[in-house]
């Protein structure tokens, strides 16, 4: 993983919204956007920054159905972001 994708990943991790937003996706596998409203009640344009910055920094999938977006984990950046970390651990 490259320096300038960690920071993009980092920063999107150090929202307490986004958090909650990846918890929500992750525990529902496939959640559209207007269901995120229920668990993170904030104005729509928040929501499309947020969703926004999560999609950036590569953390979830989005895909259009009609007039609705839906979000899923992008487990392979998951494992990029956990094997960076267990380099970290090693010595």
């Amino acid at each position: 993983m490259d320096t300038k994708s960690l920071v993009k990943l980092a920063k999107s991790l150090s929202d307490p919204t986004r958090l909650r937003m990846l918890q929500e996706i992750a525990r529902a596998q496939r959640l559209g956007c207007a269901n995120l409203y229920e668990f993170v009640p904030i104005s729509q344009p928040s929501m499309s920054q947020h969703v926004k910055a999560l999609v950036d920094a590569g953390l979830v999938h989005s895909c259009k159905e009609g007039r609705n977006m839906y979000l899923t984990i992008n487990t392979e950046k998951l494992q990029e972001l956990e094997s960076f970390l267990q380099l970290l651990k090693m010595p």
